[in-house]
């Protein structure tokens, strides 16, 4: 991307025609769907872009013309997604870390028939697993902070806090 999309490239909320929010995408993305005749601009940054003819504000909300059937995504218990889900915290300690930092643990351990599933599987420092071993947290003298859960799908997993539009807000009603 040109430096000067990197600069103006903020997020844009798409609804699709019932208003349910379907995804997050580009502003520059919003603003092509827009002028293709797929969708309407419910809410504008004060941002402007420039054509040769024209001056265009980058949408922030947009609605799509056409209905999206709401496929339910399951995300997968990956490190990335424990992580995500356990808030950077050890499960153990409570101690917050770099996401590099923490490893994945299985509750039940692997070698005793425990899978990889979301509610087998924790985030954890180096040390904590490594005091834990191939036991279970009841074995180790170790007590889990908060048990594990599966997450329910959610739009704005991927979208840094700081793209989060307040303009966002009377759309986002059922997250």
């Amino acid at each position: 991307m040109s430096d000067i999309a990197t600069e103006i490239c903020s997020k844009a909320l798409k609804l699709d025609s019932s208003y349910r929010p379907v995804e997050v995408i580009d502003s520059l993305e919003a603003l092509v769907l827009c002028l293709c005749g797929k969708a309407i601009v419910l809410e504008a940054y004060e941002k402007t872009i420039r054509s040769v003819s024209d001056i265009f504000q980058l949408p922030a909300v947009i609605v799509l013309h056409t209905f999206v059937r709401h496929r339910t995504k399951q995300i997968a218990p990956t490190k990335k997604n424990i992580i995500w889900r356990d808030g950077n915290q050890c499960q153990y300690c409570g101690k917050n870390f770099n996401s590099r930092e923490l490893t994945v643990d299985h509750i039940k351990p692997k070698s005793r028939g425990g899978g990889n599933t979301w509610l087998n599987l924790t985030a954890c420092c180096h040390s904590c697993n490594q005091k834990k071993g191939a036991r279970t947290p009841e074995e180790a003298g170790m007590k889990l902070i908060r048990q594990p859960y599966r997450p329910k799908s959610y739009i704005l997993k991927n979208v840094d806090e700081k793209q989060i539009s307040d303009l966002w807000s009377n759309y986002l009603w059922y997250i």
